[in-house]
């Protein structure tokens, strides 16, 4: 299935940060017990680093491989109010979603800029995708979709946002 997540190994979810250097995606905390994953049930590896909280980590597995990228979420003002996950489209209320950040990958020539957007706080997008995990005091959209096509969707969300950001005809 186009939405199942291939298990990756720890060099590959590595080397697939595009938006940090190689010694920062070296250094940078895997999920407790990441190799014990179901793997099929995801639609992307998405984490908060327990070192860092307001630091997540997106990978994604794509046809050209694993794509990475690093997320921080930006500190919230004013009330909380309910909103959406642009990733996986789960309504959530109060603090459920945060606005994140990801740098652009610059060259030597650029100065970095970066694309934001609203996500899951926790980045446990593919658990809501699959309802495994549901938001608490928020009542979801009906979809007649399946599951997987669920899955394939909260996919191509997260590719096309990690493309924008690697693209630069898009700034």
């Amino acid at each position: 299935m186009l939405g199942d997540m291939r298990a990756l190994s720890e060099s590959e979810i590595r080397n697939s940060f595009e938006n940090c250097s190689h010694g920062e995606a070296q250094r940078l905390h895997l999920p407790a017990h990441w190799d014990r994953s179901d793997w099929q049930s995801m639609a992307f590896l998405g984490w908060i680093d327990p070192k860092s909280p307001h630091r997540g980590y997106v990978v994604v597995d794509s046809p050209s491989g694993a794509r990475g990228i690093v997320l921080h979420r930006v500190q919230h003002r004013g009330r909380p109010t309910a909103q959406m996950c642009q990733f996986c489209l789960t309504l959530h209320g109060g603090t459920g979603v945060s606005m994140y950040s990801a740098a652009r990958p610059a060259t030597k020539k650029e100065r970095y800029s970066s694309l934001g957007t609203y996500l899951c706080s926790d980045l446990g997008c593919s658990e809501y995708t699959v309802g495994s995990k549901r938001p608490e005091g928020i009542r979801q959209m009906e979809e007649t979709m399946t599951i997987e096509d669920r899955k394939e969707r909260t996919t191509d969300n997260v590719r096309r946002f990690i493309q924008r950001l690697s693209d630069r005809r898009g700034r």
